[in-house]
């Protein structure tokens, strides 16, 4: 599990990934640990196993990184402004008709999500229980 305060990722290995991607702004320690953050919130009950020696699989780094990414672009983009919970599909257009987004309910709807970050975990976490991925929209 990750923690909430030991960080997981420096600040030099962050800005190796980031560089090497192009990405700015490079993020900053406060950065990183709002991002592990977001991510432990999000992921620690669902991580499909341990970590041997507490060692953190290089991609839980990299969503990490990417997490203090958003971060560092607006700060306190990771708590929830449009969320699955809120969102709308248009339905239709004669007469602007909104539908809410199916399957988006219970705690995982309130939770901010990154295409990025939810790619780089894939393999790596069990599905919320009856939660609908933002990109399987009905």
């Amino acid at each position: 599990m990750l923690s909430y305060t030991v960080p997981a990722v420096g600040e030099a290995e962050a800005a190796e990934y980031t560089s090497a991607a192009g990405v700015t702004p490079q993020p900053s320690a406060t950065d990183l640990i709002r991002g592990q953050r977001y991510i432990a919130a999000r992921f620690n009950s669902r991580w499909l196993s341990e970590w041997e020696g507490n060692l953190v699989p290089d991609a839980v780094k990299h969503a990490i990184i990417e997490a203090a990414v958003i971060e560092a672009r607006r700060p306190g983009s990771l708590s929830p402004v449009s969320t699955p919970a809120t969102d709308k599909v248009l339905i239709g257009a004669g007469k602007l008709t909104w539908e809410r987004v199916k399957g988006a309910s219970g705690p995982d709807a309130f939770i901010p999500r990154s295409a990025i970050i939810d790619g780089l975990l894939a393999g790596l976490v069990r599905s919320a229980m009856g939660s609908v991925s933002f990109l399987m929209r009905a």
